[in-house]
């Protein structure tokens, strides 16, 4: 699955979700990683927008 999210410079990236192993929480937004560990985004988005974008429905 593709997404749209925005790097910390402002710029769009595409990113497909598919290649994504692992996402955090980094400061006011979210640090993800691919399955490449050299390539790694920072993004203005937060875990919980990029969660809603992929469809994702967390509960505690």
């Amino acid at each position: 699955m593709w997404i749209e999210l925005t790097d910390m410079s402002g710029e769009k990236i595409t990113l497909n979700f598919t290649h994504v192993v692992a996402y955090s929480p980094y400061g006011t937004g979210a640090h993800i990683i691919t399955i490449n560990p050299e390539i790694t985004y920072f993004v203005r988005e937060t875990v919980e927008v990029i969660q809603q974008q992929m469809g994702i429905s967390v509960t505690e």
